[in-house]
């Protein structure tokens, strides 16, 4: 989403400085993901059903997919 201060900006100079959203990000502890974090990732895509097998699936088979979290409300 970008800011109403750079949608407004008269020239790049304007747009490209930092907003509050910036400066509370610059702020944030930046940790290293794990090592293991793109092929865990690469390994469950690739469990995935295939777009043409996901249109013969029903409700029951696609219940499988939804990952719940019980301590938030559906989205």
């Amino acid at each position: 989403m970008y800011s109403t201060q750079m949608l407004l900006a008269a020239n790049i100079e304007d747009a490209s400085s930092e907003d509050e959203i910036d400066e509370l990000f610059s702020q944030l502890l930046q940790i290293e993901p794990p090592a293991t974090l793109v092929d865990d990732i690469l390994a469950t895509v690739a469990r995935l059903p295939l777009p043409q097998e996901m249109d013969k699936m029903t409700w029951e088979d696609v219940q499988g997919l939804i990952a719940r979290n019980k301590m938030q409300m559906p989205s």
